[in-house]
């Protein structure tokens, strides 16, 4: 058995080469499978008749299990699609038409203010004036740009709390 397998073992390495994507260590190890299974036949009356279409056909299959083996390994490192990890840049139609919604809301809400309160709010959150600033250009205290804010956040706060 040792000598005839020897006497394939070059072309035979050759072949299981050609057929591995991996190393030399890929092919060592179908050779040496190779070799274990045919000192495992109980049957040699395949191995009499035509021993090299007999070694090579063992090593065929031992490298088909192989890929086979790999294939499936690789498939456990497939990462699920996730929708929130690929998500575009871009809005949605639905999420465009709940923020104008919001939007809308929010405008309604602010001209239920009174005029000199939604002034005094927008200066300060659009313009992005300080207290004194607007108090300054509106020729009115500090203290009272504060109330008007105050007055202002609560009443944004209770039109628009279901959607802050």
């Amino acid at each position: 058995m040792e000598e005839l397998y020897s006497s394939y073992r070059g072309a035979l390495c050759s072949y299981v080469a050609r057929m591995l994507p991996g190393g030399q260590q890929d092919v060592e190890v179908i050779l040496q499978e190779t070799y274990v299974r045919l000192l495992r036949q109980e049957d040699l009356q395949p191995l009499r008749e035509n021993p090299r279409a007999y070694i090579f056909t063992v090593a065929t299959n031992l490298v088909r299990d192989s890929l086979r083996r790999h294939m499936r390994r690789r498939g456990d490192y497939h990462h699920r699609f996730e929708e929130q990890e690929h998500a575009s840049p871009e809005p949605s139609p639905q999420g465009c038409a709940e923020w104008q919604q919001s939007l809308q809301r929010l405008k309604a809400s602010l001209q239920g203010l009174k005029p000199v309160t939604r002034k005094i709010f927008l200066l300060s959150r659009y313009e992005e004036m300080s207290y004194p600033e607007i108090a300054s250009a509106l020729s009115i205290s500090t203290r009272s740009v504060e109330r008007h804010m105050s007055s202002a956040l609560k009443h944004l706060q209770r039109e628009l709390d279901d959607i802050l």
